[in-house]
């Protein structure tokens, strides 16, 4: 054992070595305190990225763009968006037991639920509110986690990336050409994570209303509930005053059957956007639009 886990160490890209170090010595209130003139600087520099977040948030809001607090919402998204950076580099030297103490959840049963079917578990979430809390609630859970990625560049971003999600106990596949790969995870009763709001590749989307608006989101997660008869839940964790989070899992969404493909599938979207709306409009400022 001794070896292998010495062969392990020497295998980890050094940058993954760095930052897991570093995780452990610097407090994530630290991190979350150094970040606020990083990110207010982007903010005031990155014009495309200021504007857009002031759209989605008009959209969000129902006001004008340039309505004072849709500006305010905007601010409030890319602090928000730093602290989420804090935390991929932080989450190396978190401890499990700790973050589960620190995490108040919401519809915890409908883990157990959707597991109860037999057919693994596909859970959806956003980029909004802590990511890593969110995976961090799946792995207490038990859950085995297999997710996907676009080819990420430059490669040491990658091997981090990667290496990164494997300690945590997740296994990241490329998105192109893994859907039978992912039906192997779940008929093994793993679970399959899967974002909703990373847009659309190679045209496979369903129209939506989000937010009165219709919204082009993507059909992978109802195409595979319904190939793998697996269940959907989806999921956040927003972060709240004192270092703690809120998580919650939503119902689980199944396949019908007794309806063809495409209606099936813009049926299960629809209920997957209707969670992920009601989500955004609990806590606007923690989706990073």
């Amino acid at each position: 054992m001794a070896d292998t886990e010495a062969k392990d160490e020497r295998t980890d890209p050094w940058v993954y070595t760095l930052n897991r170090g570093l995780a452990q010595l610097v407090p994530l209130s630290l991190g979350y305190w150094l970040s606020v003139p990083i990110v207010d600087i982007f903010h005031r520099l990155w014009r495309s990225k200021r504007e857009a977040a002031r759209r989605n948030h008009a959209r969000i809001l129902a006001r004008p763009p340039d309505d004072p607090l849709v500006e305010q919402m905007a601010h409030r998204t890319f602090r928000h968006f730093g602290r989420y950076i804090v935390e991929l580099l932080s989450v190396q030297g978190w401890s499990l037991d700790v973050m589960r103490e620190r995490i108040d959840i919401e519809g915890d049963e409908h883990f157990d639920e959707a597991r109860a079917y037999g057919k693994g578990v596909i859970f959806t979430s956003a980029h909004m509110g802590s990511i890593e809390v969110a995976a961090t609630l799946a792995l207490v859970k038990g859950f085995k986690i297999t997710s996907v990625a676009e080819r990420l560049e430059p490669k040491m971003f990658r091997d981090w990336v990667t290496a990164c999600r494997a300690k945590m106990g997740i296994e990241l596949l490329p998105s192109a050409r893994s859907g039978m790969r992912l039906v192997r995870r779940l008929r093994r009763g793993e679970m399959v994570a899967l974002v909703v709001d990373m847009g659309v590749s190679g045209g496979d989307g369903l129209r939506v209303r989000f937010f009165d608006h219709e919204t082009v989101f993507p059909a992978g997660p109802a195409r595979l509930a319904r190939l793998s008869g697996a269940p959907i839940v989806f999921g956040w964790a927003a972060r709240k005053p004192g270092g703690r989070y809120l998580a919650h899992v939503s119902a689980p969404i199944l396949s019908n059957r007794e309806l063809e493909a495409e209606e099936d599938a813009l049926q299960i979207t629809r209920r997957i956007v209707g969670d992920f709306e009601r989500a955004v409009r609990r806590y606007p400022a923690q989706w990073y639009v």
